[in-house]
């Protein structure tokens, strides 16, 4: 599957301009780039529409819709890093104003009993910008705990360290090495809010079975753990880019008070619905289909030729 292409110097430009009007401005720009394409006889996208027809069970002219939308998705997010990584923090605070999200009422619920939060957000959209929004408006002066995997995401550490920016202290831990992971649950337990993205594929640790689109997917788990040992309510979130803002969605908090394997099975549940609605919503802003074979296994790969699901359902919830 083909990457992204680069961005052209010109688009760079845009990421210096307030939200709505970048949004607008990029809209316009990938609408005469897609002509362009159309009319010369090239295609026009990221390489997904075969996975989207064997996944979501598409015909073919839909799933290439959906191909071109994920490449004007992942052009308009780049933008979005830039603008995140470059722009002044008074100006970055006023893009935060175009940010909503759909169910306040839980995360104010969340934040007033001063307990650690685990939010858990998907790579979808620009989901920093979701995080800066849900710190600034809803934990203002708590500190943020980040866990991952490795360390050499560097325009992502640098974009999530402007959050220092607004008060807010920011710790890294790599959850691969014992120590950082039982520091990680000390910090926590002072009344951090930790960010558990919830959509890793299983090899990240803890794997738990969230069959969905009817495939027997499995994702990395380890936030029922987490969730245990801190006393933390784990907020399902995830951000999707907008034409003049960003929505954030909020799934079903949950907490953990035990390792019965039945109360694990639930919290999978949970997370399984939360990412299967998410990614039925808006299957074009999640980041990481290129990587989808590292979610099933070699028995259920995607088939070499999708086009035997062509004309049926569209049920990508199944």
């Amino acid at each position: 599957m083909d990457a992204a292409p680069p961005l052209p110097p010109t688009y760079g430009i845009l990421a210096r301009l307030p939200l709505r009007w970048r949004r607008r401005a990029l809209e316009a720009a990938l609408a005469a780039r897609s002509l362009r394409l159309r009319l010369s006889g090239r295609a026009d996208g990221l390489g997904l529409a075969e996975m989207f027809q064997a996944i979501l069970r598409l015909p073919r002219r839909e799933a290439l819709r959906l191909d071109r939308a994920a490449l004007h998705h992942d052009l308009v997010a780049e933008v979005e890093w830039r603008a995140l990584h470059t722009r002044s923090l008074p100006a970055i605070l006023r893009d935060l104003d175009l940010v909503r999200v759909d169910r306040p009422e839980l995360l104010r619920r969340a934040a007033s009993t001063g307990r650690p939060v685990i939010l858990a957000p998907l790579h979808m959209g620009s989901y920093v910008l979701g995080l800066a929004s849900l710190m600034v408006r809803f934990f203002p002066g708590r500190p943020m705990l980040v866990l991952r995997q490795r360390d050499d995401m560097a325009m992502e550490t640098q974009v999530i360290e402007r959050l220092r920016e607004i008060g807010t202290e920011i710790r890294f831990l790599n959850v691969s090495v014992r120590a950082d992971f039982l520091s990680a649950v000390r910090f926590a337990q002072k009344g951090a809010v930790v960010v558990v993205f919830c959509d890793l594929p299983p090899a990240y640790g803890a794997p738990a079975a969230m069959p969905m689109f009817g495939r027997p997917f499995s994702f990395a788990f380890g936030t029922d753990t987490l969730a245990r040992l801190t006393g933390a309510l784990v907020v399902p979130c995830a951000t999707t880019i907008e034409r003049d803002g960003d929505l954030i969605q909020i799934g079903q908090p949950f907490e953990v008070r035990s390792s019965a394997p039945e109360e694990r099975a639930e919290a999978a549940r949970i997370m399984a619905r939360h990412i299967r609605a998410a990614l039925t919503a808006r299957p074009e802003q999640w980041h990481l289909w290129s990587t989808l074979g590292e979610y099933l296994p070699a028995a259920a790969k995607v088939p070499d030729d999708p086009s035997a699901g062509e004309g049926t359902p569209h049920d990508i919830a199944a």
